[in-house]
């Protein structure tokens, strides 16, 4: 539970940075689904027109894949709610596309990181 604790509260400041940004791009949601998200966040980044798609156990084969296609456009920006070790992989990836990290928080001692790669 201090992990959801944790992962909300640092959520909720990466949210804010994402709100900033301008709404006419796109926003993909990078999860890893051991992590939770408050409904009402989650609702809220639906609401603001977010895709949320969950981390599976192969990144490198679902960012070639299905975010592939959803990053296509040079606008969208990736949202992320991830392990340490799975935003290194997706900010290497992200890398080699030209895309950057703008935001990153760490939320606790517990390794859950929230991002923003644009």
């Amino acid at each position: 539970m201090a992990g959801t604790l944790a992962a909300a509260v640092s959520v909720r400041g990466a949210t804010q940075q994402v709100a900033t940004a301008s709404g006419t791009q796109a926003s993909v949601v990078l999860h890893d689904r051991r992590i939770g998200i408050a409904p009402a966040l989650r609702s809220r980044l639906v609401a603001d027109g977010a895709k949320f798609i969950e981390l599976t156990d192969d990144p490198v084969r679902q960012w070639r894949g299905e975010i592939a296609a959803l990053l296509a456009r040079p606008g969208t920006r990736l949202f992320g709610i991830t392990r340490w070790s799975d935003y290194l992989l997706i900010r290497g990836l992200a890398a080699e596309s030209r895309r950057h990290v703008r935001h990153e928080s760490k939320a606790s001692g517990d390794g859950v990181l929230t991002w923003l790669i644009a």
